[in-house]
């Protein structure tokens, strides 16, 4: 989404300028990121092996809306991303200026030379892999939908794509489509965003509502369902595990908890637990069978309590079965005076290790506001025990 477009919409919580300014596609050069990004923890649970730098790189400039999947047919990972693009792999004149793009890496994190634009321009974006299918959504304007893709990741050609507009007598205001959420779940894929019963974002605060557009694997419309138990904000993520719904969410925007809400197979609500204190944007979860891992944002850094500017950490938790606390670790750990912001994480957990993806830029020290030229981060953790 077009950033001043969003500032206009969320003028009242200005806290998505932090998460979305990472998406512009500005072509001046990228502002020089430390190559330590992270101060390793060790814990009994999670050992820190390294950080990846995606980009820059010859190709691209920066990243945003950074995932890592793994690909079992070719048994590699591959990168996405969202961000400015000066030499276009392939096609010298596709995206110049900004658009999506995937890097391939082998198992040990070695580039493997593919690469390749999915789309342009660059701007807000969810994604999901399953098995060889790779799901990407853009949201789109006039008129106000989603455009979502079906790709083969084995050769990353176009299986099949969809169009679907919201339907035009709905405001805007009350189902905006930025950062989207994307899941598959209980056989069929979720596209969410915040929805607002108001026509006005969740003062602070108070947490609103996210609506759900639910899609067939061949990317049919099937329906859409608003979840208002409790009251929550978008940057969120979703598994269905032993007939249960579990939606990793935060209650509001600065102060609150990351929560997990559960709902049984007919999507009735179940209950509420609180995770962790000082949380949102949970856009990274996985599971191992016996423990949930999930990757988070911490607002916890702030000039004057629960007010902006916030200083944003990614950090890296480990629940039970029953969403009891493991551990909790930050991946990163800027301070306020380091002028550093991160923004969207992510989780892979493959084999005995989780790849953690996030957006990283340089802050104005000045204005408090980014230098918009984000960065493509991976930080890589082996699980010391064994589920």
């Amino acid at each position: 989404m077009n950033i001043s477009q969003i500032a206009r919409k969320y003028i009242e919580i200005a806290l998505f300028l932090i998460f979305l300014a990472g998406c512009a596609t500005s072509s001046v050069a990228p502002t020089s990121i430390p190559t330590q990004l992270v101060q390793p923890t060790q814990t009994s649970l999670f050992r820190f092996i390294q950080t990846i730098h995606v980009t820059p790189d010859d190709n691209y400039l920066g990243g945003g809306f950074v995932r890592i999947n793994y690909v079992p047919f070719t048994n590699r990972f591959v990168v996405t991303f969202a961000g400015p693009i000066v030499h276009p792999p392939s096609n010298p004149n596709l995206c110049l200026g900004g658009g999506y793009a995937y890097k391939g890496y082998t198992l040990d994190m070695q580039e493997t030379g593919e690469t390749g634009v999915l789309s342009c321009p660059s701007g807000d974006s969810g994604s999901l892999m399953v098995d060889n299918t790779f799901y990407f959504v853009v949201p789109t304007m006039k008129p106000n939908g989603w455009h979502v893709s079906k790709i083969d990741a084995t050769n990353w050609t176009l299986v099949t794509e969809t169009q679907y507009n919201f339907d035009p007598q709905v405001d805007t205001n009350k189902q905006p489509n930025n950062d989207p959420m994307v899941a598959f779940v209980n056989g069929q894929l979720d596209i969410s965003s915040q929805y607002n019963a108001t026509g006005n974002p969740p003062d602070f605060p108070l947490g609103a509502a996210t609506y759900h557009d639910f899609f067939s694997t061949d990317l049919a419309f099937l329906n859409q369902r608003i979840l208002n138990d409790p009251p929550h904000i978008l940057g969120s993520s979703m598994i269905f595990q032993d007939g249960l719904y579990y939606f990793v969410t935060a209650n509001t925007y600065l102060g609150g908890d990351i929560v997990v809400i559960t709902y049984d197979q007919n999507w009735k609500y179940v209950g509420v637990k609180s995770l962790v204190h000082n949380g949102l944007f949970s856009t990274g979860l996985a599971f191992d069978g016996q423990r949930f891992y999930v990757a988070y944002l911490d607002n916890s850094q702030t000039l004057k309590p629960n007010q902006l500017p916030v200083y944003l950490n990614v950090r890296l938790a480990a629940f039970d079965r029953n969403w009891n606390l493991l551990e909790d670790i930050a991946v990163t750990s800027y301070a306020i005076s380091d002028n550093m912001q991160t923004g969207r994480p992510w989780v892979l957990l493959h084999g005995n290790r989780l790849y953690v993806s996030y957006d990283l830029d340089t802050m104005d020290p000045v204005t408090r506001s980014e230098n918009m030229h984000g960065q493509a981060i991976i930080s890589i953790y082996e699980l010391t025990q064994t589920p």
